[in-house]
């Protein structure tokens, strides 16, 4: 997720739907005062003592400057060592954990709502986009495995990605965009949810909600508009696979003219 104080915003960053771009234009707007944040950020990385001194639980006086200068560090470590960075209500005691830095910027709603606490998450402005399901599953499949050509998807295609998509704490068998924005009783309660498939003129109306400005650039390469001959993309058995899998994202987002 991304917050920003000042703006009383969230953005929860549903994967393969445009976060990168959104991501970069909501960044001069995000909250960097992490002493303002209505969460605690501790990390435990013993074998960077640098690191862990600028982001560690004795770091409660350091500026907000160097938390980031420690955030950049940790990106650049993170993958060749062990560490857990914990996020923690100030006021519920709520903590979230987790040893994968994207899991953060990728916080399903309910875990989200939770770390942030009920009064900001019911103050501000929650959004996300959503991307229609044969999309979807046609660009977590490109940027997973990167074939030099694109294939008509089949079966044990779809099934490679309703296997591998990373699940981040969503407790379902597999992954699916109604999972990640749903509360805990199964509906969506975020105030705007745009479409992948909008992008531009959605993201137009969250700037204006939020008196934002800037433009919004698309960043990485299958973050364009969506396909519009899709479904040539799939053989009939993976097509109808994708229709039933990801059935409940068709319903609550209106896919089912893409079937």
């Amino acid at each position: 997720m991304l917050i920003s104080l000042d703006k009383s915003f969230v953005f929860i960053a549903a994967g393969k739907t445009g976060t990168s771009s959104v991501s970069l234009s909501l960044l001069p707007h995000l909250t960097t005062d992490f002493a303002r944040m209505p969460y605690s950020m501790v990390l435990d990385m013993p074998s960077h003592p640098e690191i862990e001194s600028l982001l560690g639980a004795g770091a409660e006086n350091v500026s907000g400057a160097d938390t980031i200068k420690g955030l950049g560090l940790l990106h650049a470590a993170a993958a060749d060592a062990p560490f857990e960075m914990a996020y923690t209500n100030k006021q519920t005691g709520y903590a979230f954990r987790t040893s994968d830095l994207n899991d953060f910027k990728h916080l399903p709603a309910r875990t989200a709502r939770r770390v942030l606490g009920e009064s900001f998450w019911q103050s501000a402005f929650r959004f996300a986009f959503v991307r229609n399901p044969w999309d979807w599953v046609l660009s977590n499949y490109v940027y997973k495995q990167r074939p030099e050509n694109v294939e008509p998807m089949d079966t044990e295609k779809v099934l490679w990605v309703r296997d591998n998509v990373k699940l981040r704490q969503l407790p379902i068998p597999y992954r699916t965009q109604h999972a990640f924005l749903c509360d805990e009783d199964g509906q969506v309660k975020l105030d705007f949810v745009g479409r992948f498939e909008n992008f531009s003129s959605d993201f137009a109306k969250v700037a204006k909600h939020l008196e934002l400005g800037g433009d919004l650039g698309h960043l990485n390469e299958n973050e364009k508009d969506s396909r519009p001959n899709v479904r040539s993309l799939f053989t009939d058995e993976a097509f109808e696979l994708v229709g039933e899998l990801w059935a409940v994202d068709i319903e609550t987002f209106g896919y089912g003219d893409f079937a």
